[in-house]
């Protein structure tokens, strides 16, 4: 069932094993062992940091909200050695600083891709597709009922959408994550429209963090002069992680961009946009089919779906949900 040198194990998390060396995947590591850590989402990253190696982008969002500092870091291309495996980052397409792992070891090849996107956005390019014998595949859309639409088609909705809520009087704003779709917004109003986008306080410390990086993004904090100014004026995109109204003498209307917006109505919101970090079900059947991988193993979301229409097509799948 198992590759016949890198094991795959769950024992209260996901890891792999090699003769003695454990490493833990997106998951608190046991006894001095080595986590990896794909991306700062808060499902993704232990409370503690001691042990975990990632990317320098990821962890400096991770410092933001967790006590203490990761063990290492590793750069995109670069290739790090834990004991006798190799372990090389790359990205992952689904937020800044995002990866995949390859880990390689006597003579094995396996890949972790964390959460996935393989389509490119305003901001990231998709996910370079890695070869492997072994591959553990995300499936958070792993289901033939999830064909986004062109991303360039959301985008257009999306600034047809703020236009008109001006036009109209009112303040468009956006609840979506802090960290990945905040910025892919404030990154639509940057490159499409002449307005500002005004960030809550959460969203605006990530967002910083991504300019401390080199992306350049530009946004407008409600809680400094200028992007009190900005709302109070209403020409603007406010966009926040929580549903929370600021004073203002506008109505604001909210919406919210997530895959889950493709299939279910999100009644409670002015809009919804199927605007995802993820792969649909296309992009994720294409990266296992051009991985060439033997044994695939499928995590999260429609993970037994997914496996099941892998071996439709002859492929190995394994369910580890």
């Amino acid at each position: 069932m198992f590759p016949r040198k890198l094991k795959i194990a769950r024992r209260g998390g996901l890891l792999v094993e090699s003769e003695g060396t454990s490493i833990w995947l997106d998951s608190s590591p046991r006894n001095g062992e080595i986590g990896l850590i794909t991306h700062a989402h808060f499902d993704h990253s232990p409370r503690r940091l001691s042990g975990i190696i990632t990317t320098p982008e990821t962890a400096s969002i991770l410092k933001l909200f967790r006590n203490g500092d990761v063990s290492r870091t590793i750069r995109y291309g670069e290739k790090i050695k834990i004991d006798r495996l190799g372990i090389t980052a790359h990205p992952s397409g689904h937020v800044f600083g995002s990866s995949q792992y390859l880990i390689e070891g006597d003579g094995e090849t396996l890949v972790y891709t964390g959460d996935l996107n393989t389509y490119d956005s305003v901001l990231l390019n998709g996910a370079e597709i890695i070869e492997s014998d072994t591959l553990i595949i995300e499936a958070t859309y792993g289901s033939p009922r999830y064909l986004f639409p062109r991303r360039e088609e959301i985008y257009a909705e999306i600034i047809r959408w703020i236009l008109q809520t001006i036009r109209e009087g009112e303040i468009p704003a956006f609840k979506v994550y802090a960290l990945g779709k905040a910025q892919e917004i404030i990154g639509i109003v940057n490159s499409y429209l002449n307005i500002p986008a005004v960030t809550s306080w959460t969203v605006s410390k990530i967002t910083e963090k991504h300019r401390d990086h080199g992306m350049k993004l530009d946004y407008l904090p409600l809680h400094v002069k200028e992007g009190i100014e900005a709302f109070r004026q209403g020409e603007c995109v406010y966009i926040a992680s929580r549903r929370q109204n600021p004073p203002s003498k506008r109505r604001l209307r909210w919406a919210v961009a997530t895959g889950w917006a493709l299939r279910y109505r999100m009644s409670s919101y002015d809009a919804a946009f199927p605007l995802s970090g993820h792969a649909d079900f296309p992009g994720l059947l294409s990266y296992v089919r051009e991985s060439g991988a033997k044994t695939v193993y499928v995590v999260h979301g429609f993970a037994q779906e997914f496996a099941k229409q892998l071996q439709k097509i002859g492929i190995k799948a394994i369910s580890l949900d």
